[in-house]
């Protein structure tokens, strides 16, 4: 996701294309986990049928229920990390666009041209700082 940069220069370079693939992995995982819980209950059933009459069937059950909630919830929050990332994938590219535009010259005000702000938008010249 990262190349460190060579020279003088500290820091590292961000890929925002790696960041966005990670991003999609992380969307692929949270979608995969509710499937994945089905897989326990067959085999849970089982053993809860196979237990009738004892208690620990009924805490077997209990079990599957904490745990398919555990896992939800998890798939919640990758799902949630996964959008994070995503957004930060497309700011970074927003933000590369910026400056190479800027260094440029090109006007993100001007109509048309490529920019964060929506063609053929005017803005009085006050409202950005005299642009």
């Amino acid at each position: 996701m990262s190349t460190p940069i060579g020279g003088g220069t500290q820091g590292f370079w961000i890929e925002p294309g790696e960041v966005r693939k990670a991003g999609d992995a992380a969307h692929k995982v949270a979608q995969d986990m509710p499937e994945n819980i089905k897989a326990l209950f067959a085999p849970t059933d089982a053993a809860v049928a196979g237990l009738a009459g004892f208690q620990s069937a009924q805490a077997i059950d209990d079990c599957l229920e904490a745990w398919t909630k555990a896992l939800r919830s998890l798939a919640g929050m990758v799902g949630g990390a996964a959008d994070a990332v995503s957004n930060s994938s497309k700011s970074f590219t927003r933000e590369d666009q910026e400056r190479r535009n800027s260094f440029l010259g090109l006007n993100p005000y001007t109509p048309g041209s490529p920019g964060p702000y929506a063609p053929g938008l005017t803005t009085p010249p006050l409202a950005n700082g005299g642009r």
